[in-house]
């Protein structure tokens, strides 16, 4: 496998973001290794709170949470999935796989970081990728935070009689685009759906990890395995997966926005099938779009805080 490392230059003065950068080497499934970049702020003796981003954002998204986090006495631990952010970047479509995400999340945290009792917030397809990583470590897990973003699946003994997903149009369309247009810039995208005007210099730090369009593979290859077709293999690896997640009975709070324009009503996914997230009534924070952390950070962060200190 052939990885590309962004420079570490690319990182410098980004705004709200002085974290020191710590990484784990995990193995590539080809013979090789690659190493994931992580943010490890706050007490190492306090409880972790892991957090895991979605597309096309990396571990920058966190970055007005992790110090309300580090604050309250938590050991604030946000990632940067596979070729995204300061991680490691195979230059090669087929070298992402939503299985391999799964496979990479999961050394990270329980082989290479031995977090035994860890809170974990999951935004987008970091949703995905996270639950599918905790059904098979449920005993590791102290609570779920789960934030625009859904849980889709398909039984695998269910007859396929429609091979279009319901409501799959958009994300087919937006597939195409992606896939055509070689001078996509995914942060002009994300700064159009966030609802307050950004920053330049936010912007700026979204794309800081995509100095040239060859670094933007990870990113592509997210669109591209959308779950559009009921043929999708990540439908049936995620109903697998819930049948673990139905024995998740610990504290699961879904926390969204009311302006999100991609998973709206994605908290439905877990409810109720999940008894942990059945348990407690989602939260819609007012004013936030997809992009909640850039939206309502401040409001984001008092209800992520109230929930785990009181759990802790």
């Amino acid at each position: 496998m052939k990885i590309r490392k962004t420079p570490d230059e690319c990182f410098d003065n980004l705004p709200d973001y002085p974290f020191k950068p710590h990484y784990v080497e995990l193995d590539d499934f080809e013979g090789g290794t690659l190493n994931m970049h992580y943010v490890d702020e706050g007490p190492r003796d306090g409880t972790p709170v892991v957090m895991i981003h979605g597309n096309p954002t990396w571990s920058f998204m966190w970055r007005k949470l992790i110090p309300h986090l580090a604050d309250a006495g938590f050991r604030a631990i946000a990632i940067d999935l596979i070729g995204m952010g300061r991680s490691d970047k195979p230059t090669a479509m087929q070298d992402y796989t939503i299985l391999r995400h799964e496979k990479w999340v999961e050394s990270a945290l329980w082989d290479k970081l031995a977090l035994e009792s860890a809170h974990i917030i999951l935004h987008d397809w970091g949703g995905i990728v996270g639950l599918r990583a905790i059904a098979n470590h449920l005993d590791s897990v102290k609570s779920i935070i789960m934030s625009n973003t859904g849980f889709p699946v398909l039984d695998p003994d269910a007859p396929i009689t429609k091979m279009a997903r319901p409501g799959a149009g958009m994300l087919r369309a937006f597939q195409l685009y992606v896939r055509f247009d070689r001078n996509w810039r995914h942060w002009r995208m994300l700064s159009a759906m966030v609802k307050r005007s950004m920053p330049k210099e936010d912007v700026a730090g979204f794309a800081a990890p995509y100095p040239g369009k060859e670094y933007l593979t990870g990113n592509r290859q997210f669109t591209q395995m959308l779950p559009t077709r009921n043929d999708n293999p990540i439908l049936t690896e995620n109903w697998h997966a819930l049948q673990k997640l139905k024995r998740f009975e610990r504290p699961f709070l879904c926390l969204f926005s009311d302006k999100d324009q991609i998973a709206p009503k994605g908290h439905r996914s877990v409810r109720p099938a999940i008894p942990g997230a059945e348990a407690i009534e989602p939260i819609i924070l007012k004013g936030g779009s997809h992009f909640l952390l850039e939206d309502i950070p401040e409001e984001y962060a008092s209800e992520a805080v109230k929930f785990l200190t009181n759990i802790d």
